[in-house]
């Protein structure tokens, strides 16, 4: 391994590396499923199209997934804390993840607000975040009720949260999974077998970096996981 690479995996957290690589699996085997398939010239142009927009959608996945790989949660001397506008990342992630939902006969939406907040966080880490928490609720949301990208004021805090409509989940489920990484295996989400444990144990670390928090709402129809950062004093133009 060279030397940039030994401190990427060195800045993380222990066993994220072997939690990714075992959820990795997963998606890696679907992959090689949808090749296959692809191969065979019989199959109808329609069907081909399909295959093929699946297997583009399903490295994208596996790409947000190890771009958290990259971050270094040993410093926070690279982190660029602003005041952003969280509904602006929202329809960025929105914008990205639709086709990913429409693949899937599901919905994103973000919900719009009358008054603009301003949260103090990095920006780039920040849409990492929401990615992760919103390819997670992939499965939980209908075109009836969609999933939705939600933001609010909480006394000098903004949250951000990912509203879904899966199965219930324990509001300590984000602090459980640190014992579970540290075996180095497939961190599963009790009742939803595929959502990503990484996903989540990587949001909670980025939001901490960021001088914020993560955490879950359970509802009776579902679960809004959620991060909370400090609201930024300056004044929002839009």
């Amino acid at each position: 391994m060279d030397q940039a690479g030994s401190a990427i995996y060195d800045g993380l957290p222990n066993g994220i590396v072997g939690a990714s690589a075992s959820e990795l699996q997963v998606p890696l085997s679907l992959i090689r499923q949808l090749s296959l398939a692809l191969e065979d010239m019989s199959l109808p142009e329609g069907e081909r199209r399909q295959l093929a927009e699946r297997l583009t959608l399903t490295v994208e996945r596996m790409l947000r997934l190890t771009q958290n790989l990259r971050v270094d949660y040993r410093t926070q001397s690279m982190l660029n804390l602003e005041p952003v506008n969280p509904m602006t990342i929202c329809q960025e992630v929105v914008y990205e993840l639709t086709p990913l939902f429409r693949a899937h006969g599901r919905t994103l939406v973000a919900r719009p607000r009358n008054k603009s907040l301003l949260m103090v966080a990095d920006r780039l880490l920040l849409r990492q975040l929401l990615l992760g928490f919103v390819d997670n609720a992939l499965h939980y949301g209908s075109d009836e009720r969609p999933v939705q990208l939600v933001v609010g004021g909480r006394g000098n805090k903004v949250r951000v949260g990912v509203r879904d409509y899966g199965p219930a989940v324990a509001t300590d489920v984000l602090m459980r999974l640190d014992e579970r990484i540290a075996r180095q295996s497939q961190v599963l989400i009790a009742r939803r077998p595929r959502a990503s444990g990484v996903n989540l144990a990587i949001a909670r670390q980025l939001a901490e970096m960021m001088g914020g928090s993560a955490g879950v709402v359970r509802h009776r129809d579902g679960a809004t996981f959620y991060v909370d950062m400090n609201l930024s004093g300056q004044m929002s133009l839009l």
